[in-house]
């Protein structure tokens, strides 16, 4: 339901009894149930289901995906690149249950909030799936320190490791996880990194970085829209017991306008690496921002409360996700251009907006279709194309 833009489980009621749901939800499961589960009840399961569950179907869904060697030529250097960042996803007045995260603010006022820590999955410019994300949430009434977003990244790095044991992962991360325990952590489990340096978090080595990169030799790359990037790097930085390098990038647009950008990284930069480094790993970071915005905002509308009672409000964005993969396999797949005959080459040919293909989906699942039950799912080959 969250797949065809149903934005209330209200209205998930009102789908859900129109004459062609139950034959189009038994077609897409292969089997041959008498009735389907009614939206209540579904929420009551989400209230009490283990997240544990639908973390490792999203994760072997995302394996089936990286054995059919459909996802090799979006790595960098060798690595799957991975965006790490945390959003709130629901916020409340009161405290809506013993694991909220509490907040006061200037006036004095409190909120409490619910938020995750998502790892993304970065295919292409704008196009990510979910590989993994653990609740930011406090254990229960008695705690000494509120939980927070790192160490969220501690349980994360824990559940990425246990999913993809031998997966090459390089993580782009923002400033926040530029600290030596992040650092040590992507060492021990021998992940390459990319993380966003600013002054502001860690200031001594920003400046023994900047006055070391100034005394580099640089280079400079010109875009095809005529902007201008110069880089500079320092190698073999000593943050505490972490040895690491920087790459700085200050960019020229025709018109005038100039922005500047840092990053620390296990990869250390020359002439050719460092340009990579920052165009084609570091400023990909901002992927994952722009996905929970999309989540947020588009047809899944994340801000929506689902239910929040127990599990569920967790279990939902975890469905959310398994959603998003969907989505993105129908929208980058070869599928439209098999079934139009080659008449139209993209999903975009077909469907101009993405609100235009939902619309069409949910369409299809109302739709009446007698003398047609119990239609096995047919296996078909996708591949991605992504210009």
């Amino acid at each position: 339901m969250l797949l065809c833009g149903v934005r209330s489980r209200h209205a998930m009621v009102a789908e859900s009894a129109t004459l062609g749901f139950h034959t189009a939800i038994t077609d897409l499961c292969g089997t041959h149930e008498d009735a389907a589960a009614h939206p209540d009840s579904a929420y009551y399961f989400l209230r009490r289901l283990a997240p544990r569950h639908l973390i490792d179907l999203i994760a072997q869904l995302v394996q089936r995906l990286i054995r059919m060697r459909c996802l090799e030529r979006f790595r960098f250097d060798g690595d799957y690149l991975v965006a790490v960042d945390a959003t709130w996803l629901r916020t409340y007045k009161h405290r809506h249950c013993e694991h909220c995260l509490s907040q006061t603010h200037s006036d004095g006022t409190q909120s409490f909030h619910h938020a995750v820590v998502e790892a993304k999955l970065i295919l292409a410019p704008g196009i990510d799936i979910s590989m993994g994300s653990v609740s930011i949430e406090n254990p229960g009434q008695d705690f000494d320190k509120q939980d927070c977003e790192l160490k969220a990244f501690t349980r994360l790095a824990a559940q990425l490791k246990r999913l993809y044991p031998r997966l090459p992962i390089c993580l782009l991360m923002d400033s926040l996880y530029g600290v030596e325990p992040v650092i040590k952590l992507c060492e021990e489990n021998r992940w390459s990194y990319v993380i966003v340096l600013k002054e502001g978090r860690t200031p001594a080595l920003y400046q023994r970085a900047l006055e070391k990169a100034r005394r580099s030799d640089g280079c400079t790359v010109t875009l095809a829209d005529g902007t201008q990037q110069h880089f500079t790097w320092a190698t073999n930085l000593q943050h505490n017991q972490c040895r690491l390098h920087a790459v700085f990038c200050t960019e020229c647009k025709p018109d005038g306008t100039t922005r500047q950008w840092a990053w620390i990284t296990d990869l250390r930069p020359n002439a050719q690496q460092a340009p990579a480094i920052a165009n084609q790993a570091g400023r990909l970071r901002w992927q994952v921002e722009e996905s929970f915005n999309l989540q947020k905002n588009g047809e899944i509308e994340l801000r929506h409360d689902y239910g929040s009672k127990g599990k569920a409000w967790y279990n939902t964005y975890l469905i959310a996700q398994i959603a998003s993969i969907l989505m993105v396999l129908m929208s980058c797949g070869n599928q439209i251009k098999k079934l139009s005959g080659g008449r139209l080459n993209s999903f975009r040919d077909a469907y101009p907006t993405l609100r235009n293909f939902v619309a069409r989906l949910r369409e299809s699942i109302q739709r009446d279709r007698p003398g047609q039950p119990g239609r096995l799912p047919v296996l078909t080959h996708v591949t991605f194309d992504t210009s």
